[in-house]
């Protein structure tokens, strides 16, 4: 996300299963994917919002907003 920020850019969409395949290189598993979510979901700020797209098999998808504040 500072990366993002300092890039200029004013948000930033991370999506649970993108996120765990830059972790894992294996295949998905929902057992360990619970533990993105959590770590997505920590992150999130008031003005932060969940994307919902039924047709994507994801779990979770957050568009953060940036700069991030200081203090959450």
């Amino acid at each position: 996300m500072d990366a993002a920020a300092a890039g200029g850019g004013c948000s930033l969409i991370i999506d649970a299963k993108e996120l765990y395949h830059a972790i894992c290189k294996g295949p998905v598993s929902n057992r360990w994917m619970i533990f993105c979510c959590n770590a997505m979901r920590a992150e999130m700020a008031e003005l932060d919002n969940l994307i919902f797209d039924y047709a994507n098999d994801t779990l979770l998808t957050v568009n953060y907003k940036l700069p991030r504040a200081e203090s959450r």
